[in-house]
């Protein structure tokens, strides 16, 4: 699936992110957590939640535990 917005392109089969014609390297992880967000768009998705998708219920990002 391929998602636009404002000038950029975000291609979730390709695991892509582009803006205009150049693209943007992004970790795997991040990848996941844009993917996530952008599939859930239309509701909040809380914090528990993304540590359980992204993840697997581990984080070692001190600013969500």
């Amino acid at each position: 699936m391929r998602y636009l917005f404002e000038e950029y392109a975000f291609d979730a089969g390709r695991r892509e992110l582009h803006r205009g014609a150049d693209r943007i390297s992004v970790t795997p992880l991040v990848f996941d957590l844009l993917d996530y967000l952008i599939r859930n768009r239309e509701r909040v998705v809380g914090k528990d939640e993304l540590i359980d998708a992204i993840w697997q219920g581990r984080c070692a990002c001190p600013m969500l535990r």
